[in-house]
């Protein structure tokens, strides 16, 4: 019978997990008001884009095909005072360089008072 008990028991108690997580993710990061400032950029990041293989059967026979994912580009910025960074364009990426004052909007999120970066101009 506990065996039964634990069969049953775990997936809830799982899924009343991932439940709270999400609802917790929505609460903290949708909705959010937008604030504009200046930041000042402090590095540059690259990560060249990695390759994804997915594998399909086709007729019976296993088809495995590729797709890349795009390279990123990230600036490394201070925002008042907290060090944070975001995703620009290649041609943004070598105009900026580090100590150069930028434009940002940004969220805060309500819950974990993170910056989320969603601009950044010259």
């Amino acid at each position: 019978m506990a065996s039964n008990l634990f069969a049953y028991a775990f997936p809830a108690v799982a899924l009343a997990g991932v439940t709270v997580y999400l609802l917790y993710s929505a609460l903290n990061r949708f909705g959010l008001a937008r604030h504009e400032t200046q930041a000042r950029v402090t590095g540059k990041q690259f990560a060249p884009g990695s390759t994804t293989y997915n594998t399909n059967i086709v007729a019976g026979q296993a088809l495995t095909q590729s797709s890349r994912n795009p390279d990123a580009y990230i600036i490394t910025l201070e925002l008042n005072g907290v060090a944070t960074g975001g995703a620009v364009t290649p041609q943004m990426y070598e105009l900026l360089q580090p100590g150069e004052l930028v434009h940002v909007t940004f969220k805060r999120t309500r819950f974990s008072n993170q910056i989320l970066v969603t601009d950044i101009r010259r």
